[in-house]
């Protein structure tokens, strides 16, 4: 098996296919995002409607996560990205309409908002269900870290692409990122359809919520799952970056972004080298270990006192949750029945989501109550312990060796037909 490993290649075949996806997608979402927000707030002036904007996406793909898992398990997932990024091309288009007047431009940038957020619920299911369909189970977890590599690189990138695009013409934004997602639509048309069983899984509410059934019954599923889940609800530092960087660094808004982007550099360095190196052994051992990284250099950020240190911290955090994405990201693929691997995804993608925006609105109440540093420490101290004991509440995942050597278990112990 190690033998055979580096004949993989990013660079040929369907995978391709899928990382020239998940780029054009994430750099797309990333560069309307930034137009959006910034060309609303120039148009009504009103902070209130940034507010409203981020409702707007979150409700929508919150809503449409389940449901976007069975129509991944029912259909070709490639299939299901091409009507995802002609949504995400028709709000960008759409917002080239010229001649607007100040409440047409708002509505439809508010439209938008609305069409991307309600689109990311496909986001998990799609990305879950499409990579091991193209890749050999030996060779998923270094798949897995160049299409998070390449995500990470989009979530870094997008914003200044945006920013020196919008300085041109906020229509330069809306253009770039229409030609993206329409890229996508092309990179997806050429993706292998998946061969799916006769029987398709009935639309219906037990089809529907059968992510959660076997994530329940899978340990290792579980507890993979909730260390993510306790990571970013406890040890959510960054949605505190502005405070830290005003009341205890002193730095402006240059530094700010300096401290923005250092999670995501560190991620992205950590993931090309997992994609050359990913890991070989002791997979559930070094989840549980990386979470705990986790934690401490969170707590030691929440001590630091100056610019450098924090940003390697910073790094630090980025790198440790990159390799958690990576062993995650990986056993949710392999271990998943390839005809539940859609609403598995979902639920994923559903933990993920709700945890970032709980996350923050928790960091934000706990720094009200006991001040900034003590938050932080106390969020660094909390994923620690919670981590402590999920790793001895779920011995099945300590015990994951190989990734690759973790096989599916059965979908459901044969099961009852609906009517």
């Amino acid at each position: 098996m190690h033998a055979r490993s580096p004949s993989f290649s990013p660079w040929r075949g369907p995978f391709l296919k899928v990382w020239l996806l998940r780029a054009c997608s994430t750099l797309g979402g990333q560069v309307l995002a930034f137009a959006v927000t910034l060309r609303l707030y120039e148009a009504s002036g009103s902070a209130l409607d940034l507010g409203l904007v981020g409702l707007v996406q979150f409700l929508p793909g919150f809503a449409l996560a389940i449901p976007a898992g069975q129509l991944v398990d029912r259909f070709a997932p490639a299939r299901v990205a091409i009507g995802v990024q002609s949504v995400n091309a028709l709000a960008a288009a759409m917002l080239l309409v010229p001649g607007l007047s100040k409440d047409g431009l708002t509505a439809l940038l508010f439209a938008a908002a609305l069409a991307t957020g309600a689109t990311r619920a496909f986001d998990h299911p799609v990305n879950t269900a499409l990579l091991p369909s193209v890749v050999p189970d030996r060779h998923v977890a270094r798949a897995v870290a160049w299409t998070t590599s390449i995500a990470k690189m989009g979530t870094l990138a997008g914003p200044i692409l945006g920013g020196m695009l919008y300085a041109l013409s906020p229509a330069a934004d809306y253009a770039v990122a229409c030609g993206l997602f329409l890229l996508g639509i092309v990179a997806a048309g050429t993706i292998p359809a998946i061969v799916r069983s006769a029987t398709a899984p009935a639309l219906d509410l037990r089809a529907a919520f059968a992510g959660f059934s076997i994530i329940r019954r899978d340990r290792v599923l579980g507890g993979a799952m909730l260390l993510d889940m306790v990571a970013v609800l406890l040890g959510g530092a960054t949605a505190l970056l502005p405070v830290f960087a005003k009341d205890v660094l002193h730095v402006g808004a240059a530094e700010l972004g300096i401290l923005r982007a250092a999670p995501a550099v560190g991620a992205v360095l950590t993931g090309l080298w997992l994609a050359r190196h990913p890991v070989e052994r002791h997979a559930g051992r070094v989840l549980v270990a990386t979470t705990l990284l986790f934690g401490a250099l969170t707590c030691g950020f929440g001590l630091t006192q100056s610019l450098v240190p924090a940003c390697a911290l910073l790094c630090g955090i980025g790198a440790a949750d990159m390799i958690s994405i990576h062993i995650r990201s990986a056993l949710v693929q392999l271990r998943t029945p390839p005809e539940l691997r859609g609403r598995v995804g979902a639920v994923n993608g559903l933990f993920i989501s709700s945890s970032n925006q709980i996350g923050a609105f928790e960091s934000g109440v706990t720094a009200y109550w006991f001040g900034l540093v003590p938050a932080i420490l106390l969020g660094g101290g909390a994923t620690i312990a919670a981590t402590a004991a999920i790793a001895r509440l779920f011995a099945p995942l300590r015990r994951v060796d190989r990734l690759a050597d973790t096989p599916a278990p059965p979908a459901r112990p044969r099961q009852r037909q609906p009517v």
